[in-house]
């Protein structure tokens, strides 16, 4: 959604809770005011108005044409990641995305998702580690990465700019230790990000 962190909980009309919750006076809670104290002062500090309001220009960006266009270049996007990724021996768990990610498992490549992360991040490339079925390392170290493309897609990268991403990707992990290409990559991956601006009109 390209919004603020957290949820909203909708419900149509208001009932008394079946699980025979009652209040000071006897009478069952009505299940707003169930949900309403789980959330505060039960899981919230309180109620941020700036994230109200971010959560209400979310919702409105949501409703434009553009936002469905958005989101089906996100999946295009992600299942042209999967194929460069494949095309490189990468193994991705479940075969492959319909969403936004993708999650890999990097065991065949000998490097760990931590290693992967804390080395990618050098070259300006920002990616998480990420436990994968049946792992062996620790949820601290793990033995794959999780790799998104809704701040690319949102920067304006297409499903042809997808296979330049996994490349510079590919080219750090089958020589992680190598700093010189690192250094490389990381000039090569701003470089082409400066013919996608965060702002159009940057202010310098």
């Amino acid at each position: 959604m390209r919004g603020p962190r957290g949820g909203i909980i909708l419900m149509k009309n208001d009932f008394e809770n079946k699980e025979g919750i009652k209040d000071n006076k006897g009478n069952l809670k009505m299940m707003s005011d169930i949900i309403n104290l789980s959330v505060f002062p039960g899981i919230q500090g309180g109620p941020l108005e700036h994230v109200i309001a971010a959560k209400a220009v979310s919702f409105f960006e949501i409703l434009q044409p553009e936002f469905t266009a958005y989101a089906n270049q996100i999946i295009a996007n992600a299942k042209a990641m999967e194929k460069a990724f494949n095309n490189k021996n990468y193994n991705i768990v479940s075969g492959g995305t319909d969403n936004h990610l993708l999650l890999i498992d990097l065991r065949n490549k000998n490097v760990s998702g931590k290693k992967a992360e804390n080395t990618l991040v050098k070259a300006d490339i920002t990616i998480n580690k990420n436990m994968v079925p049946f792992d062996d390392k620790s949820p601290f170290i793990t033995s794959g990465m999780r790799v998104g493309v809704p701040a690319l897609t949102t920067r304006g990268l297409k499903e042809s700019d997808m296979s330049q991403i996994v490349e510079w990707i590919d080219i750090i992990l089958s020589d992680i230790e190598n700093q010189s290409k690192i250094e490389q990559v990381k000039i090569e991956v701003n470089e082409f990000m400066k013919s996608f601006p965060l702002y159009k009109n940057w202010i310098q």
